[in-house]
């Protein structure tokens, strides 16, 4: 049985163990499917599609991995295969289209297309070292 989005926001809009509260800053969230980490309805992975970039260290490389739910529901009750992760693509260009395709087409979240675009291109400037 489905559970509205809406409800479950109400739900778990106080209290969740992703919540991040401080005295002097806005309320964040640590969930691994929250896009911009701000706790929102509209950015939460808990309640609605999650949708998140992130990194990923395997030995000295760092990737950029794409999380997103799961499609099929039966794998939304399993807590390992509810986010399953995608590499992303090093190359600009190659990277942008592959997040049109994926967030685009496939994913019925485009609202959130442009701040992956945005966050994509944050990540990927982290990635560079400094000149000595």
């Amino acid at each position: 049985m489905a559970v509205p989005s809406d409800l479950l926001w109400e739900c778990v809009r106080k209290n969740n163990a992703f919540v991040r509260k401080s005295a002097n800053a806005r309320t964040m969230s640590a969930e691994p499917g929250n896009l911009l980490g701000v706790h929102s309805s509209k950015f939460s992975g808990l309640c609605n599609k999650a949708m998140g970039l992130s990194t990923k260290k395997s030995g000295k490389k760092e990737n950029i991995v794409l999380t997103q739910s799961a499609k099929r529901a039966s794998r939304l009750m399993r807590p390992r295969t509810r986010l399953p992760t995608i590499g992303i693509r090093r190359d600009p260009k190659k990277a942008i289209k592959q997040l049109d395709r994926v967030m685009g087409e496939k994913y019925c979240r485009p609202d959130l297309l442009a701040l992956a675009k945005e966050k994509y291109s944050k990540i990927k400037m982290s990635f560079r070292k400094p000149r000595k």
